[in-house]
């Protein structure tokens, strides 16, 4: 496997969405090569990023002006309800236990 082959991998490896045959010659190649382990470590700490940051929802405006320019082409649509009128799923973890 090549530097353009792993690179092509790398995410759905960082997922455990590869099969085992792939996840040997993905780690076979970054055992030897310098620059795509790199890559792989620079992923992973991208990914960790963004888990801790949580989803973020779109502000008001933007979904607002999303559904108007949708519409305009005419592509059907529901109405979005507020985010924050919702009531929550379930309680955060580790909240609320006493």
């Amino acid at each position: 496997m090549n530097c353009a082959e792993v690179y092509r991998w790398l995410q759905a490896y960082l997922d455990s969405s590869v099969t085992a045959e792939q996840e040997r010659a993905v780690e076979a190649h970054i055992r030897a090569c310098v620059f795509c382990r790199r890559k792989l470590v620079e992923m992973a700490r991208a990914v960790n990023a963004l888990e801790r940051t949580g989803d973020i929802p779109p502000r008001a405006e933007f979904t607002r002006r999303l559904y108007e320019a949708l519409k305009r082409e005419g592509i059907p649509l529901e109405e979005p309800s507020c985010p924050a009128e919702r009531a929550p799923t379930r309680s955060p973890r580790g909240r609320g236990r006493g």
